[in-house]
């Protein structure tokens, strides 16, 4: 799949647009588990996240368990670009098993100050990406 398209989207899409695309990475996923970019889908990803946090709504409850089994699969320490996009992705959809995935982790790596101040500031209110504007 040509992830580049993800980067071109207005950045106002309809939930039901970003529902289908949030459908289609979820199923492209199980297609291809082993043979595709972890970086490349966590952008497309993240791409899409960002859009549906500015609908100021959250996420279908079925489509959002599965972007979060999804990003919890693909967490790699060993990656920062990947932990970058991951965090952000957890932040604008609030990704409750991913956030318990990535503070398991954090326990056992060193990771940046920037993402230890995120996983600090999700703590308590990771579900309600918009907990901090209500």
């Amino acid at each position: 799949m040509d992830f580049s398209k993800f980067d071109e989207l207005p950045d106002s899409l309809s939930e039901d647009t970003l529902e289908k695309y949030f459908n289609q990475m979820i199923e492209m996923y199980e297609s291809t588990k082993g043979t595709v970019s972890k970086i490349e889908l966590s952008e497309a990803i993240y791409q899409l996240s960002e859009r549906q946090w500015h609908t100021y709504k959250i996420l279908n409850g079925k489509i959002k368990h599965k972007v979060d089994i999804l990003i919890k699969n693909i967490l790699d320490v060993n990656s920062y670009d990947l932990i970058d996009n991951a965090t952000s992705i957890i932040a604008y959809l609030g990704l409750p098993e991913s956030f318990q995935a990535l503070q398991e982790m954090m326990i056992e790596e060193k990771f940046s100050d920037e993402v230890k101040e995120l996983i600090e500031e999700l703590e308590g209110n990771v579900e309600n990406p918009y907990s901090g504007l209500e």
